[in-house]
């Protein structure tokens, strides 16, 4: 079982992700924004993180800068619409991986899968 926190402001988006990956045994924590995802970073412990890129107030890239003080711990972005350039930003920058949405559920399972080994 892998300890998993999504972060997206598209609620439908969160507990689809939820509510698949609990039938496969997974803990997964929601937030909606950048300052609760930092807060549940500072509590718990992860295996993966899932992060939108576009969020209000706080883009994703800001959250991860600020991740990667509290804790280390995989990070994958996802975005419905990733250039290439940003995608190689974010791999740059120490991303695991860099999704579109809709994700691919196989993959998304795999890097789970992966991340709590």
């Amino acid at each position: 079982m892998a300890k998993v926190l999504v972060v997206d402001d598209e609620k439908f988006i969160c507990e689809e992700f939820r509510d698949l990956m609990a039938e496969d045994g997974h803990d997964v924590d929601i937030a909606f924004n950048g300052q609760e995802a930092l807060k549940k970073v500072a509590e718990r412990d992860y295996h993966v993180i899932f992060l939108d890129v576009l969020l209000p107030r706080m883009e994703g890239r800001q959250i991860f800068e600020e991740i990667k003080k509290i804790k280390k711990v995989p990070v994958v972005f996802m975005s419905g619409y990733l250039p290439p350039n940003k995608e190689k930003e974010a791999l740059s920058l120490g991303a695991l991986a860099c999704l579109k949405k809709p994700l691919d559920l196989e993959q998304v399972k795999k890097i789970i899968d992966d991340a709590s080994r």
